[in-house]
């Protein structure tokens, strides 16, 4: 048994480690392009789709934001309400040039496609109502659809007033995400166009079917779908934009279920393709690499526990022992060479992902208003990642059941 720990833990490590360094040489060998963003000859015509569910308290500042976007054309704004219940309907009337859109509440991805059968513009943009895009993020994101094989544009997506500890570790969370998201474009693996602002050209969107219903992450679908049919992702850095995240561990923990719940269904409409050359990043790398992360994520969660508990039962019966006996049984203290190598492994793990965090926040360049206080570093790198694991097995089991919800 002790040879199958052994084993297991150097593929944890190694695996752990290896991804780590794959992302910081994307980023040494593209560095000097993050923040590129290429000349396009004429700008299409754009279209702003606005789901919107019971968001009374933000889809007014949502519209203020997007109606403040600059661009050198007059561009379309849709709300789409989605049968809401309190004054959404009411507030965003309100506003002068936005198409307001009343159906039954059916979710987002149905608010979505309703919104795309309306659209005039060649490039729509979707933004969730809850989230704000700076006044450049269109102006700067729209540039990438140089080729016409773009189908996507996504932007950064940062934290919106992070005020606790909760938010503060997705404030982090979200900062590595976006530099991760754009290091996946080198690789034309970027899996997810987020909901707080993604741009897709309107055909694309119709000749792949639009948005699926059934899925609880429709913009982790829609990607993958894009790339099944061979269309190009991209990722505008410098396009900022800003969304209101949980302030409280359960909504937090109901977020993420849906996002994993989302994640496993994606994975296995489109698992057929594992390993397929004929869909290089989807089949050979997206597919391998979310099943990996998976995988990653339970055997570390049972690693930690085997550990804990098999010290813990290693040190009462010491303590036994010794009680009984008087004296220590040295037999019982085998100190092979296996432990100081697992401790090795993990404090090379731990400053790795130091590194990888530093390098992270120095290139997004984002200040962190909590003036970087290093035990939210700290809770980030220890606890807030041992509880997705934790996340993930609930949600495999919800998947299993198919308790699909919202």
């Amino acid at each position: 048994m002790n040879i199958i720990i052994d084993i297991l833990y150097y593929i944890f490590a190694f695996v752990a480690i290896y991804f780590m360094f794959l992302f910081l040489l994307l980023f040494i060998a593209h560095r000097k392009k993050l923040l590129y963003t290429p000349t396009i000859k004429k700008f299409p015509s754009v279209s702003v789709i606005i789901p919107a569910y019971n968001e009374e308290r933000t889809i007014g500042k949502t519209i203020k934001a997007v109606k403040n976007l600059l661009y050198p054309k007059k561009f379309e704004i849709i709300v789409v309400n989605d049968g809401s219940t309190d004054k959404t309907y009411q507030i965003a009337k309100r506003f002068k040039g936005v198409k307001v859109i009343s159906k039954k509440n059916g979710g987002k991805a149905s608010a979505l496609n309703l919104g795309l059968k309306h659209v005039k513009g060649e490039i729509v943009a979707c933004v969730d109502s809850d989230s704000y895009p700076e006044k450049h993020a269109l102006l700067r994101a729209i540039n990438f659809f140089e080729k016409k094989n773009v189908a996507s544009v996504t932007t950064s997506i940062f934290v919106k007033n992070a005020r606790n500890v909760i938010q503060r570790l997705q404030q982090i969370e979200y900062i590595i995400i976006a530099w991760n998201r754009k290091l996946l474009q080198y690789l034309n693996s970027i899996y997810v166009t987020p909901g707080p602002m993604s741009l897709y050209r309107k055909d694309a969107l119709v000749r792949v079917g639009g948005f699926d219903e059934k899925n609880l992450t429709e913009d982790i679908e829609i990607a993958w779908r894009l790339m099944r049919y061979r269309y190009k992702i991209k990722m505008s850095l410098d396009s900022k934009v800003y969304t209101s995240v949980p302030k409280t561990l359960k909504g937090w923990w109901h977020q993420r279920t849906r996002w994993s719940i989302g994640g496993l269904q994606t994975t296995s409409k489109y698992f057929h393709l594992f390993l397929n050359r004929s869909f290089s990043n989807l089949g050979m790398f997206l597919l391998p690499f979310f099943s990996v992360s998976y995988i990653l994520s339970l055997l570390g969660l049972f690693l930690f526990f085997y550990i804990i508990f098999d010290w813990l039962f290693g040190f009462v019966y010491f303590l036994i022992a010794y009680y009984k006996f008087g004296f220590g049984i040295t037999g019982f203290m085998t100190f092979n060479f296996m432990p100081d190598i697992f401790l090795v492994l993990g404090i090379f793990t731990f400053l790795v992902s130091l590194v990888y965090l530093r390098v992270n926040l120095k290139t997004m360049k984002r200040p962190i208003k909590y003036r970087r206080r290093a035990k939210d570093l700290l809770i980030y790198l220890t606890v807030y990642g041992m509880i997705y694991p934790f996340n993930l097995i609930y949600s495999i089991f919800k998947f299993l059941l198919k308790k699909y919800e919202w």
